[in-house]
């Protein structure tokens, strides 16, 4: 069974873990195309060319780009 919803995430687009950025994981959700998908509310900071303001964006995103915060382990839909 999956860890219940919510908590806190790091979320990685890239899979590179070089920066990953705050988020919360709201859902889980499994299809036999995709997989495990992680549905996700993170926060990226941007620059303004004066200062720096935040993004937020929510999206499901496949389970392998998504960790807990509270362990180093790749969240999984079995953690």
């Amino acid at each position: 069974m999956p860890r219940q919803p919510p908590f806190h995430v790091w979320v990685d687009l890239t899979g590179t873990w070089a920066g990953a950025a705050p988020g919360v994981l709201l859902a889980w959700r499994h299809s036999e195309r995709r997989g495990w998908e992680a549905w996700v509310v993170r926060a990226e900071s941007y620059s303004t060319g004066i200062g720096l303001e935040v993004l937020l964006t929510q999206a499901w995103v496949p389970a392998a780009l998504v960790r807990p915060a509270d362990d180093r382990e790749r969240a999984s839909p079995r953690a």
